[in-house]
């Protein structure tokens, strides 16, 4: 699968075009992302006449569908281009007429919105979804216990993100079932260009959809949730005959991370869905990552992991799936670092592997208060079944029965 979402480019290729749509200009970057050569396409008609897709046996694919716009000034478009494979990428280009004659214009692929698979299993292929190309539930679930059990035995933090369409039934209420199903073809579009690998994101019911993030904690989660959300969120799914109008089409996401949030596979599937339904529950449209417990204050040192102590800050809370510690150390986000604390009552000292999520520079406000400088670090790995029970045992004490439930997660009925 070509790894659209880190990609540092400032375009991902350009071609030119003349006014009769024949191609002029190819680049070497539009080659790797479509996979038509530019000696196969320069020279034809944007239709590729005579050059056959290697998925298909009977049409050719034009290079993109429909026609470019004729207003001679530059321009961002929505383009959906035929990759050579069979793919689909809807991308978002800058359209732009060159000066001279022939009425030349140039397309600059910006962003990659969406990617339909070039080989759609059938109905009958086990595992799959028929729809949308991707996993079914079946699959799914066998896809998350390998990984789940490769976590496991690695010590490696993973992430479940699930998600649905918001009020999918309107939209096929409104416009039809066959606009439905588009919404969904292009939702899972939209997730292959932003997951990081096709090969676990599944379709697990009508609008309900699934997303397995291998070594990436809660910090991943949510970036790429929120990702996912805001792409949706303005991705344009259809245009209505009757009004040319741009329904806005939603989704709600909810994640929980191993070992953060669960112990289990289960633990994993039921916190992942307690988050999706607090989502709903609070206006959908909405990214939420479980929440077992609301920190507690705790002032302890903590100290890099190592043979000798070296003490790097004091610990101003804790919960089951991080701390926030207090130092002044510059320790970059995306760090990974080996720590170690006394909790009170607890024998000995806690150590697990964290990973850094914020940092919070020293800061005076105008009022001449100092900002705790600090770092925000995300539980990737314990020490031991120990060390995990020891952080449980201790947060357990200091619970009081004015507090939220320990789930931390409302259960709500749609």
């Amino acid at each position: 699968m070509k790894e659209f979402r880190h990609s540092r480019r400032s375009s991902f290729g350009s071609f030119i075009i003349d006014g009769n749509e024949t191609i002029l200009g190819f680049d070497q970057a539009l080659e790797e992302l479509t996979g038509w050569p530019a000696i196969e396409v320069v020279g034809h008609h944007k239709d590729l006449k005579g050059l056959l897709p290697q998925s298909s046996v009977n049409r050719p694919a034009p290079l993109y569908d429909g026609r470019m716009p004729l207003d001679p000034l530059p321009a961002n478009i929505e383009v959906r281009l035929n990759c050579r494979d069979g793919r689909g990428l809807d991308v978002e280009a800058l359209f732009r007429p060159l000066n001279g004659p022939g009425e030349r214009m140039l397309i600059t692929v910006l962003r990659v919105l969406a990617s339909s698979s070039g080989t759609k299993p059938s109905s009958e292929a086990e595992g799959f979804d028929p729809l949308t190309g991707l996993l079914d539930r079946a699959g799914f679930a066998s896809r998350l216990s390998i990984d789940f059990a490769n976590a496991a035995v690695a010590a490696h933090p993973m992430s479940l993100i699930l998600l649905d369409v918001d009020h999918l039934r309107t939209v096929n209420d409104r416009w039809g079932r066959i606009r439905g199903d588009e919404v969904l073809r292009k939702l899972a579009g939209i997730l292959r260009v932003t997951a990081d690998d096709e090969s676990r994101i599944a379709r697990l019911g009508d609008d309900d959809f699934g997303v397995l993030l291998t070594n990436g904690g809660r910090g991943e989660a949510r970036q790429i949730a929120a990702a996912l959300r805001s792409k949706v969120e303005r991705y344009r799914f259809f245009r209505t005959e009757e009004s040319g109008q741009l329904p806005q089409v939603t989704i709600s996401l909810g994640a929980a991370s191993f070992p953060a949030d669960a112990d289990t596979e289960l633990e994993l599937i039921e916190r992942a869905e307690d988050a999706l339904n607090e989502a709903r529950s609070m206006g959908r449209n909405r990214v939420w990552c479980y929440l077992r417990r609301p920190r507690v204050p705790v002032q302890v040192p903590v100290f890099f992991d190592c043979s000798d102590s070296v003490l790097l800050g004091y610990m101003r809370d804790l919960s089951p799936s991080g701390i926030f510690l207090q130092t002044t150390a510059g320790i970059d986000v995306g760090m990974r670092c080996a720590l170690a604390f006394p909790l009170p009552g607890i024998d000995g000292r806690v150590h697990v592997v964290g990973r850094v999520v914020r940092t919070v520079p020293p800061e005076v406000s105008d009022q001449g208060d100092v900002r705790v400088p600090g770092l925000g670090v995300e539980f990737e790995r314990f020490g031991g079944s120990g060390d995990r029970r020891a952080i449980d045992t201790f947060l357990h004490g200091r619970e009081s029965t004015s507090r939220r439930p320990e789930t931390g997660i409302l259960s709500v009925n749609e």
